[in-house]
């Protein structure tokens, strides 16, 4: 087989395996805001507001990283169909590096400071979660790349031109 088309196979062995897991995190996620109503009947009046923005709330970064998570099945998908340079890496690097550092931030600031601003507690205005710190730098880095990699694609059609 040559490496072309191995290399295409692949891509759509692991884009099979990245919709399970994007449908497994998405029936999580809807599992988790479906069940909010009755969980909200079945426990005491008092406070159900409050545990329904809460769920709200940390429900938030998981958007994130599902776009993330539908963004590399999609770049897989046309890597499949050999679409290699067609836009799609700096795409996905883009549309993947969004919705990671979205899901980050919103894990390290919004999570933290909305679910003690609703809740009415107490405690430090930061969570220094390591691997949202981390995930929200990749994310950075992958918007960035993704420039990198159109001015790359840019220069290259700018040298297909010269004869």
């Amino acid at each position: 087989m040559p490496t072309a088309d191995r290399f295409q196979a692949q891509c759509r062995l692991l884009r099979v395996g990245a919709l399970v897991v994007f449908a497994g995190l998405l029936l999580l996620l809807a599992t988790g805001m479906v069940g909010l109503p009755w969980r909200l009947a079945t426990d005491a009046a008092d406070g159900w507001s409050t545990r329904a923005l809460l769920s709200v709330v940390r429900f938030l970064p998981g958007v994130g990283y599902l776009w993330a998570l539908w963004a590399v099945q999609r770049a897989l998908g046309d890597l499949a169909a050999g679409r290699l340079f067609h836009g799609t890496v700096a795409r996905a690097m883009r549309h993947i590096g969004f919705g990671v550092l979205a899901g980050a931030l919103l894990n390290v600031f919004a999570v933290t400071n909305l679910s003690r601003w609703i809740a009415g507690g107490q405690g430090g205005y930061l969570y220094f979660d390591l691997s949202g710190i981390v995930l929200g730098v990749v994310g950075a880095a992958l918007v960035l790349l993704a420039r990198l990699v159109d001015q790359a694609r840019a220069l290259q059609a700018e040298l297909d031109e010269i004869p």
